[in-house]
């Protein structure tokens, strides 16, 4: 029984387990963030430390063990924006689709219906066991941002809309991927992907799980070599090869420049930066050393020793 081990591991009695289940909902501090390119703001539910504990179990004995689709790409190891961007970099078409509200989207009778057609996976577990597992990954009976049970989830939870969208994909020889919310199409065929654009809809009011999900059309974008496309931050370029985009490399070489008056987390922050674009485009390693000199590059990068 998944509860009286978890009890046990982590450490507390099963009956401390169950009622914080109960009260799960109630264990969350609220924030607003900035989203990117300052378009209002995104809430953040960030789990209370005790919580949080219970969650990481969970994500490290459960969730990280159900299967997940090829066509996700975030949240998984070894694989990056980079990987996702790629599937797509030698097509002349592209077409990016967007769910609303993605992770409020999956409700806990998603879950519950996920356990119920994955039996097998869940072939130890009592009706108790579900029911607090639920509370624990839920906050008012729905995914949240914030908790890191949410993104493993959804990837499993969305196994076969994955397989849906990758069969009608195929059916139109198109390439699909998903990144979290984001759902990528391309292809070198004119005129194929708005067909596919209604087949998504199509899926998505069938698939059985999630059973909430919608499409934020303001967000469907379809673009070709003629302009810039663009999967997950990455430029796909006319030569067929995928870029990093020139105003991000444009803001590495500034901060590179006035390192010295940079504070500690802007330097760090700066080689993340530096090992994001030089791990998707080595060359760029080569002409931040030309142009500023191998010792700034080693102290930019974060290379002390």
């Amino acid at each position: 029984m998944i509860v009286e081990r978890m009890a046990a591991e982590i450490g507390v009695p099963v009956n401390f387990v169950q009622s914080l289940a109960r009260t799960a909902s109630h264990e969350y501090k609220v924030y607003e963030i900035p989203k990117r390119g300052g378009s209002g703001t995104r809430t953040i539910h960030y789990p209370s430390k005790r919580l949080k504990a219970f969650q990481r179990w969970l994500l490290t004995h459960v969730i990280e063990k159900l299967p997940v689709h090829p066509a996700a790409a975030a949240y998984q190891k070894n694989r990056s924006i980079f990987d996702n961007a790629r599937i797509h970099e030698n097509s002349r078409y592209l077409l990016r689709m967007d769910f609303k509200d993605f992770f409020p989207s999956i409700s806990q009778v998603d879950l519950a219906r996920y356990i119920s057609d994955r039996a097998a996976l869940f072939a130890a577990w009592t009706p108790n066991d579900i029911d607090v597992f639920c509370k624990l990954v839920c906050r008012k009976a729905v995914l949240t941002i914030g908790a890191p049970t949410s993104p493993a989830l959804s990837n499993a939870i969305c196994y076969d809309l994955d397989v849906d969208l990758r069969a009608l994909s195929e059916k139109k020889q198109v390439r699909y991927s998903r990144y979290a919310d984001d759902l990528f199409f391309s292809t070198s065929q004119p005129n194929v992907l708005s067909e596919v654009q209604q087949g998504v809809s199509d899926v998505i009011s069938t698939v059985k799980f999630p059973s909430s999900l919608k499409i934020n059309s303001s967000k469907t974008r379809y673009s070709s070599k003629r302009g810039a496309r663009r999967v997950t931050g990455i430029v796909l370029g006319s030569d067929g090869r995928a870029h990093v985009g020139r105003d991000f490399k444009r803001k590495v070489r500034s901060l590179v420049h006035k390192y010295d008056s940079l504070g500690p987390k802007e330097q760090a922050s700066l080689a993340g930066m530096i090992a994001y674009v030089t791990g998707f485009e080595p060359q760029f390693a080569n002409t931040l050393i030309n142009k500023y000199g191998l010792p700034r590059f080693r102290e930019a990068f974060g290379q002390t020793d």
